[in-house]
């Protein structure tokens, strides 16, 4: 099979391949593949491959898991076997859809990775996320928004949306009123800061860690700033 193929098409495959070979007894196919099995049994499985197997095994055949990995020695002969495949004639140079959009996925997932990690390590957006890696979003859409907001630093306290100057500056501390600024280090806020438990860097603050996450909402509720950000 093309290397494109996942590692679920390619059991899926091998189970079509021994109920399809003609027997004049009861087929028993024994796979440590949990994720096949799960798809065999759902009510409506989209795998092409799931489907042929449904369609074409003959009735007399039994489809069961085994674990895997912990010494049966079957399994472990069937592994070998497997590796050794990899030499044989390829079954078929068909690539399903969902496989080659996997791949795809994954080149671009790889490069950007590799730009991202390549970024200069000072920059603001680096700095709150240090790989491309997914965040799970808050519950409240109004609250992501506002964590969005401060994660790519363009709030309506650090940046002036319509006329100049263009950034905003800290009354007390006469610099820029950046979300790291006033989350982190601006004095006026510091009894709020530790009220809450903020600590650490501007990365500690904004994480993907729901729970600091909050701190931050109730921060910005006390101080005052939650509606202008």
């Amino acid at each position: 099979m093309s290397h494109l193929c996942s590692i679920f098409s390619a059991e899926a495959a091998a189970i079509l391949i021994a109920i399809t070979i003609p027997a004049d007894q009861p087929i028993l196919v024994l796979t440590d593949s949990a994720s096949v099995v799960s798809a065999l049994q759902a009510e409506s499985p989209v795998h092409p491959w799931i489907q042929d197997i449904i369609r074409l095994a003959p009735p007399n055949t039994t489809i069961a898991w085994i674990p895997g990995h912990c010494g049966v020695p079957g399994n472990t002969t069937a592994d070998r076997l497997a590796g050794a495949g990899h030499a044989a004639p390829m079954y078929t140079d068909k690539v399903l859809l969902h496989d080659v959009k996997r791949w795809i996925t994954k080149i671009f997932r790889e490069q950007w990775e590799t730009e991202w990690s390549q970024r200069d390590n000072t920059a603001y957006l680096h700095k709150i996320k240090p790989d491309t890696g997914p965040w799970t979003d808050l519950g409240s859409l109004r609250e992501q928004r506002v964590v969005s907001r401060l994660r790519t630093g363009h709030t309506r306290l650090s940046h002036s949306m319509g006329g100049p100057p263009f950034h905003r500056t800290c009354l007390i501390c006469n610099t820029h009123n950046t979300a790291e600024h006033f989350l982190c280090v601006c004095p006026q806020y510091e009894v709020h800061r530790a009220s809450n438990g903020l600590t650490g860097s501007i990365r500690n603050i904004l994480c993907n860690n729901t729970s600091i996450l909050a701190s931050v909402i109730r921060f910005l509720q006390d101080s005052g700033l939650y509606s202008q950000i």
